[in-house]
């Protein structure tokens, strides 16, 4: 909590102090605030408990700020960036001692590389999107999640939230088969063997 989401709590709240001061301009230029969360703060995967309730926050925390916003004349856009699986020393360090469950769940979960996802933010950035998704998973998962979140585009978003609950209608069945199948299999999590620990 103290890294992924009070760090960029603590900092947009003192950016926007200054930004929405009451001496401060209005310009007809936004200035713009983004923030990096995870696609895990749409969808929740065993495994990450330690790591998704930050995400979570700081998407709640993005949402409430782009409402707040509207209170002030200066004008400020909220982003968020949604990145998934990027392909770096971290994310080697973490696949070590994953749980085995985790990693069955993940396979469909492309890992990108830093440019990539840097592009993809980029392009996403430009287009003035608010939720930004860096490959086609996110898109999915974010449509899934979108309740009371603002829109990249109201119509395709909208469509697209209709189509992704049907799918739920299959794909949560499928993954909490996965999990069901998986414990059947290996009995109470406190036996399961880390991957680090196989030795």
């Amino acid at each position: 909590m103290d890294i992924n989401f009070w760090g960029s709590a603590e900092m947009a709240h003192a950016v926007l102090r200054l930004w929405c001061a009451p001496n401060v301009p209005v310009v007809p230029e936004p200035k713009h605030l983004i923030f990096t969360s995870s696609v895990a703060a749409f969808f929740p995967i065993v495994g990450y408990g330690p790591y998704t309730p930050a995400k979570g926050a700081l998407r709640a925390l993005a949402d409430t700020l782009v409402q707040e916003l509207e209170m002030y004349p200066q004008k400020v856009k909220i982003h968020v960036v949604y990145p998934g699986s990027i392909s770096s020393p971290g994310f080697e360090r973490e696949n070590l001692t994953k749980p085995e469950i985790t990693t069955i769940i993940e396979e469909g979960d492309p890992v990108q590389t830093p440019d990539v996802v840097a592009t993809a933010a980029i392009r996403g950035l430009e287009k003035g999107q608010y939720s930004i998704t860096v490959a086609f998973l996110g898109d999915v998962l974010r449509w899934s999640a979108l309740g009371g979140s603002p829109r990249n585009n109201w119509i395709v978003d909208t469509f697209m939230s209709w189509i992704i609950a049907v799918v739920w209608l299959f794909a949560l069945p499928d993954i909490l088969g996965k999990i069901r199948k998986y414990a059947k299999k290996n009995g109470h999590p406190v036996n399961y063997r880390k991957k680090g620990n196989d030795e």
